[in-house]
């Protein structure tokens, strides 16, 4: 962790300088953004966190498309700050990777360029490698309120503090679907993974998964994936459905194999220092949004999910559903993963497995 810690103090140097220079805050962005992303995107631009009115401006950026679930959990978060602030506070909503791609925006946040993020968690493995326990496949209940209950209780807690090492604060975890498998063969078995290419973000875990199998890892932007699809630099990809219908992959993609290996839950990040240092009725303000937006962003996934299922049907895809047999081999081949993460990332990682297996031994 000395490398981690060598990035923390040289980030908060660069932080405060960033703070103390102040500036004028960007233009609310437009809602006109360009397709979902969760890599890839603008440069991120420069903000002080305060506008020229002197209020308090907040750059909100995600990685989702406008009206997707995730842009719609931003959104309330949005009204309900503002509310509760009395308009003292203004919150800037920057979609589809406008201020950059995962790495960029985390980055941002430290910096001090960006005040707050909403990203799948697999984009903290770069800066807080603990953070990738959630892409570690059949770990996490498939059942919601099972995963709800891992994610509010100490574990959830212990892994929401880890990035707190990195300079970032994260507030909350929205569930936003479990993964499947899309291919342009069928994957009926792991076997079937073995000599294809599959697209992944950058987490050792994610990576580790597809060479268990057999497959080859191709880390690329999100924005360049339905290209890949399309002309066969990659097989396949793995989204929740959501995700999947949201960018069409299922154009592209003629087979989808609904496994619930793992979540694709988003961490609600801020940079600490501009966090800790605001007033605590606006901190208040910003837990209270977060709270009611992932609300949100819970309900609006599920009615997604039940409209891409009939897409995918409408446009012919194969859809293949694991039998309780059939998950069992998928889970034995990739047991050896929890393994990996504890290799990978020493004690620290063995401690944090542990007190999740022991939380959701009791859900």
């Amino acid at each position: 962790m000395k490398k981690i810690n060598i990035l923390l103090a040289i980030s908060l140097i660069f932080a405060l300088a960033a703070t103390g220079c102040g500036g004028t805050a960007s233009s609310t962005a437009s809602s006109a953004a360009p397709p979902a992303s969760e890599s890839g995107g603008a440069t991120a631009q420069s903000s002080s966190g305060s506008g020229t009115g002197g209020g308090t401006v907040i750059k909100l950026a995600h990685a989702a498309a406008p009206g997707s679930a995730r842009d719609l959990g931003a959104q309330k978060l949005k009204e309900v700050v503002e509310a509760e602030t009395k308009g003292a506070v203004t919150v800037e909503i920057y979609p589809a990777s406008q201020l950059g791609g995962g790495p960029d925006l985390i980055q941002g946040m430290q910096l001090g360029s960006i005040e707050m993020v909403i990203l799948p968690s697999s984009f903290m493995g770069g800066f807080q490698p603990l953070t990738t326990i959630m892409d570690i496949p059949f770990l996490f209940p498939d059942d919601y309120e099972k995963l709800m209950a891992v994610e509010a209780g100490p574990a959830g807690q212990k892994l929401k503090d880890s990035t707190s090492e990195v300079g970032i604060t994260t507030l909350d975890i929205w569930h936003t679907g479990y993964k499947t498998f899309t291919c342009n063969s069928p994957l009926n078995t792991p076997a079937n993974f073995k000599g294809k290419k599959f697209r992944v973000m950058p987490s050792q875990i994610q990576i580790a998964q597809y060479e268990l199998l057999g497959a080859a890892a191709i880390n690329m932007d999100f924005s360049e994936t339905y290209n890949s699809l399309q002309t066969g630099t990659i097989d396949g990809q793995e989204n929740p459905l959501d995700t999947t219908f949201d960018m069409k992959f299922h154009e592209v993609q003629k087979y989808l194999t609904i496994t619930h290996h793992g979540v694709l839950d988003q961490f609600i990040m801020a940079s600490k220092v501009w966090f800790d240092a605001l007033d605590p009725t606006i901190r208040a303000a910003i837990v209270k949004g977060c709270e009611e937006g992932r609300e949100v962003a819970v309900q609006n996934t599920h009615l997604t999910e039940e409209k891409a299922l009939k897409a995918f049907r409408d446009a012919g895809m194969e859809i293949k559903e694991l039998t309780a047999e059939e998950r069992a081999q998928w889970v034995e081949a990739l047991a050896p993963i929890k393994e990996t993460y504890v290799k990978n990332y020493g004690e620290a990682a063995r401690e944090m497995l542990d007190l999740f297996e022991a939380e959701i031994a009791k859900s």
